[in-house]
């Protein structure tokens, strides 16, 4: 054989060698242990930052209201993804895939009173508890979910997904807010169309108010089926969120009287609208604003608060 056919040959074990590595799945007889990260709460240390990002596989933020005792918190990556619940996620519904090729659930555990030892609401803490994570994936996210599984639950059950961003260069980014912590996963939905819906346009605009009241952000959404120049159609799925950051660190302001997070139906022009109120946010910042439905995918525009 050749020096070039045996130079070859090892190229393609090596090759083939790496490819199964990046594929291997944790936890199992003879593979390498699933990462964990444990932080400590406290009175006063009431957020915890769980970074997988070395292994590709996220970046987790957890974040109390108030803490009322001390207590550890331990998040270990799954590769096995507990089922989702059809009452809640339709037909179709699958854990995001990163780009390592893995799609990963973030178990809790931890060495207060609940199950698995995570902390008790009112004995431990109190209000809810936000979770952010950001993630690598190379694929197409239809309908964003933040799929949770409360208690000692082996299944998704919840949808606690508040807000989302996927920017154009960056990781995507969610928040979730739920009562009490358990098992969570990105999720992806399918769309829900007849494969014509098209988005037609995304439009920001700045409204006057009275005197004395803030101003607000007009966004109008068109939706047809099938060419733009039809009739709009009512998406009553339409959410949005709204975002602010840089350099894939991302945040999401809270706002004020957001309309229960639900488009109106103007049936006149045919468009889905939201109002955003602009009370606390900051005069002169870029914030995006990202629509998310069963419709269409997650589609972004930017808009300077006045």
């Amino acid at each position: 054989m050749s020096k070039r056919m045996i130079a070859l040959l090892a190229l393609a074990i090596s090759l083939f060698g790496t490819q199964c590595w990046a594929q291997t799945i944790c936890g199992g007889i003879e593979q390498p242990p699933c990462p964990s990260i444990t932080n400590t709460f406290s009175p006063g240390t009431t957020t915890g930052t769980y970074d997988f990002s070395s292994t590709g596989d996220g970046i987790l933020i957890v974040r109390f209201v108030t803490v009322l005792t001390t207590f550890t918190l331990t998040a270990t990556v799954n590769h096995t993804i507990d089922p989702f619940d059809p009452n809640e996620f339709p037909a179709g519904t699958v854990a995001v895939t990163y780009c390592n090729g893995h799609q990963d659930q973030y178990d809790f555990t931890g060495n207060a009173g609940g199950p698995n030892g995570v902390p008790v609401k009112n004995i431990d803490y109190k209000g809810l508890i936000i979770l952010e994570l950001s993630y690598s994936t190379c694929r197409p996210v239809h309908n964003p979910a933040f799929a949770h599984a409360p208690g000692d639950s082996t299944t998704f059950t919840e949808d606690i997904l508040t807000s989302y961003f996927e920017p154009a260069f960056s990781d995507p980014t969610m928040d979730g807010s739920t009562p009490g912590l358990s098992s969570v996963a990105p999720a992806d939905e399918p769309l829900t169309d007849n494969g014509n819906d098209t988005l037609c346009n995304l439009t920001l605009t700045p409204t006057n108010n009275p005197s004395g009241q803030k101003p607000e952000i007009e966004v109008t959404l068109k939706i047809t089926s099938g060419a733009c120049s039809g009739t709009g159609i009512r998406d009553k799925t339409a959410r949005l969120s709204v975002s602010t950051g840089s350099g894939g660190n991302f945040s999401f302001p809270a706002l004020k009287n957001v309309e229960a997070n639900k488009f109106h139906w103007d049936n006149k022009n045919g468009l889905n609208e939201y109002d955003i109120s602009t009370e606390g946010l900051v005069s002169g910042q870029t914030y995006t604003v990202t629509v998310f439905s069963s419709k269409v995918s997650p589609q972004s525009a930017t808009f300077i608060a006045p």
